[in-house]
């Protein structure tokens, strides 16, 4: 099939060639200047504007490093590190002491200065650790693919206090303080990672060869003493640390069971999750009025001061903006660049009247938001699970269907036991591909390329899907499939020779089990939590049932299904799912590190429909609808010279 051949080439090309780098520095550097601008006006006694300075950094700048920090190091790390601008302006606000404020900055500055080369790379800060023997540990990266990424997982505060010994053990190792530093370690393995159950969660939702390996180190950190290599020591230090962290990242909310009460009252999940917003998001309509009064009466610094603390105060403090943000990144990011624009036009002199279309904006912003923070809906993965199995389902059903009914009719039930042997063959096979390809996709020793793996299995997937989409709008004929049945029934008892009918049936099924389980393998991948998960599970037993039913119909009452409409009707679908599965892919490679993505400003995040507002996923989108439309017009022309 030529144009499919083209097709693959012309969709694969673009993925191939769309990559783009970020020179964050700059606006790093800026950061800086801005904090020690507001630490001078701070010292001079303006504290209105150091705050003003402050909410400048934030607004103007670090949201353009943001959205790397958040695609490199996880949305865990990236709120994080936006709320210190939060604390700095409150710390400002409320006139801490100038060393407390200082200190506070220092900590921003070096946090930023720590995540410019994985920002820059496109990859995550990784730390490897040789144990010394026959085998070694790397460490894997903190990601944000994980169950807690966008809201704090209970586990957080736990890997906090992990953290805390681990520093302590680094300053008792730099006094050149054995017995600290031994202390410090035996805290960290004993009264935390053992006592407060971090362990059992890890080797029970993530891995015992992950336990193992932190076991490990520990164990070799305290056999060492204080006058050790200092670069070894750091670097089975930080390599203990990355592993933790990814560790914490890996667990699922499932695990949130087993942590300890003190961390589940920490826990941002446990806290904003369910929360009603309606009241905030008043607050800020009200506010925002008072905003637009002060601008008009020709207070502008103190309507662009006000605008400010409305974001800090109440959409940021809240958790709303930490709740969004995990659900729909964009349009977090939208509602921020909503904020920046309000208190940008009352800086540049607006009207009224573009003050007013600004906050209208941004409230309906926040009215989608608050719908967001409402529901979660997993509808779409239900859908899909349903469709893939129905679907791929129906098409061996017909062929294993008839072909039962043929063997019937014609007199030829002898040969049934065979059918029925390599249905059960190719089901098991199918079954089997499923176990090996999760064993692969799910063994640590995919390591850090997970990610790349899954998008490789989307895009692979897409490939397919394409494939089948024009399979079907091809072969949309009745007469045909009639012919194609008969035709191989006929070989098979003139020959006598049973191979080749249980080979045509086992064919027929073992390909569309393949299919499905790479088709579902996608589909997994997108699920992010055991929710999801169940809703795929419900698709699939959906559609299984709607597939015995359709069977008993066939083979009870003979019915004559028409393949035509089914099959031009599940081609829209498959096709539409190929564009999804594009978008979604790729950003799994992104999430994988294999490049950075270039950012479309202004576009949203769609992500049940596999938009989102990168060039490296919409171009091959782009391409997909192009080559869709192109090979419709071919295969009508192909069939309008036939007849």
């Amino acid at each position: 099939m030529k144009f499919f051949k083209f097709a693959v080439l012309a969709l694969i090309f673009p993925l191939a060639m769309l990559f783009a780098d970020t020179d964050y520095r700059a606006e790093a550097a800026t950061i800086k200047e801005k904090f020690a601008q507001a630490i001078k006006l701070y010292v001079d006694g303006n504290n209105s504007e150091a705050r003003k300075i402050t909410q400048e950094a934030y607004f103007g700048h670090f949201e353009n490093l943001e959205a790397g920090i958040r695609i490199n190091l996880g949305q865990k790390k990236s709120y994080d590190m936006e709320k210190q601008f939060g604390d700095i302006r409150k710390a400002i606000k409320a006139e801490k002491p100038l060393n407390e404020i200082q200190a506070m900055i220092d900590n921003l500055n070096r946090e930023i200065d720590e995540v410019l080369p994985a920002i820059e790379s496109g990859h995550r800060l990784v730390a490897e650790y040789q144990d010394g023997g026959d085998g070694s540990t790397s460490a894997p990266a903190s990601g944000g693919n994980s169950a807690a990424s966008g809201t704090t997982s209970p586990w957080m505060s736990v890997y906090t206090e992990f953290k805390t010994e681990l520093d302590n053990a680094k300053a008792a190792f730099d006094k050149k303080d054995t017995a600290a530093l031994k202390a410090a370690l035996n805290r960290a393995k004993f009264d935390i990672y053992r006592n407060e159950r971090l362990e059992e969660a890890v080797r029970k939702y993530v891995s015992s060869q992950t336990d193992q390996s932190i076991q490990q180190i520990i164990g070799n950190l305290l056999r060492e003493d204080a006058d050790t290599d200092k670069s070894k020591f750091d670097e089975a230090i930080n390599a203990l640390d990355n592993l933790a962290l990814k560790a914490v990242n890996d667990l699922p909310q499932e695990s949130y069971s087993i942590a300890p009460q003190t961390a589940l009252a920490q826990s941002d999940t446990s806290e904003d999750e369910g929360k009603d917003f309606t009241p905030i998001v008043q607050n800020i309509k009200d506010k925002m009025a008072k905003v637009l009064q002060l601008y008009e009466s020709g207070k502008v610094d103190d309507a662009i001061d006000e605008s400010g603390n409305i974001y800090f105060d109440e959409y940021e403090e809240s958790g709303m903006e930490n709740i969004v943000g995990a659900k729909n990144t964009q349009l977090k990011l939208d509602t921020e660049a909503s904020f920046n624009k309000i208190s940008a036009l009352m800086r540049a002199g607006a009207s009224k009247e573009q003050i007013v279309a600004a906050q209208n904006k941004l409230f309906d912003q926040l009215t989608q938001s608050l719908e967001l923070t409402k529901k979660s809906s997993n509808w779409d993965l239900f859908l899909y699970a349903f469709i893939i199995i129905l679907r791929e389902g129906f098409e061996a059903l017909i062929i294993v269907a008839a072909v039962i009914a043929l063997l019937i009719k014609s007199g030829n039930s002898k040969h049934l036991n065979i059918v029925y042997s390599a249905l059960g063959v190719a089901v098991v096979l199918s079954i089997a591909t499923a176990y090996g390809l999760n064993y692969i996709f799910g063994s640590e020793n995919a390591g850090q390329t997970r990610e790349v793996m899954e998008g490789a299995v989307m895009l692979i997937a897409v490939v397919l899907l394409f494939y089948v989409g024009f399979w079907l709008l091809s072969n949309a004929s009745s007469k045909k499939w009639s012919a194609y049945i008969q035709g191989q029934i006929s070989n098979s008892l003139s020959s006598g020779d049973s191979k080749m009918l249980w080979w045509t049936v086992f064919l027929a099924v073992y390909r569309e089990g393949a299919e499905t389980v790479l088709f579902y393998l996608a589909l997994l991948f997108d699920a992010k939590s055991p929710a999801a998960t169940s809703m795929v599970a419900a698709g699939f037993v959906a559609g299984l049932a709607a597939l015995i039913i359709v069977y008993i119909v066939i083979k009870k009452f003979s019915l004559k299904i028409a393949i035509k409409p089914f099959f031009i009707a599940t081609s829209v679908i498959i096709f539409y799912m190929s564009v999804v599965f594009v978008g979604k892919g790729v950003m799994e490679l992104v999430e994988g590190k294999v490049f950075v993505p270039t950012v479309i400003d202004g576009l949203p995040t769609i992500t049940w429909i596999g938009f989102y507002p990168y060039v490296q996923s919409l171009v091959p989108q782009a391409v997909m609808i192009v080559l869709l439309i192109v090979g419709i017009l071919i295969l009508k022309n192909k069939q309008k010279n036939k007849s």
